[in-house]
């Protein structure tokens, strides 16, 4: 497993984090509030891209 990219929250998000990952069948991205991993979500089927997408939304609350 790879690190990609890191994403970071502000504002009242500022305590959100984000890791992408290259896996072997995908991505994965990791999201963090705190020092408490919420979610570890496999992305499968599609781009780099969306991967940060899903990342940078968490980072925002575009995600809870």
């Amino acid at each position: 497993m790879t690190e990609l990219h890191t994403f970071c929250g502000n504002g009242q998000y500022s305590d959100r984090k984000s890791h992408v990952f290259k896996e072997l069948t995908g991505y994965s991205v990791v999201m963090i509030k705190g020092e408490t991993v919420i979610e570890d979500r496999l992305i499968e089927g599609h781009s780099e891209q969306y991967a940060e997408d899903c990342a940078e939304n968490w980072v925002l609350g575009v995600i809870p």
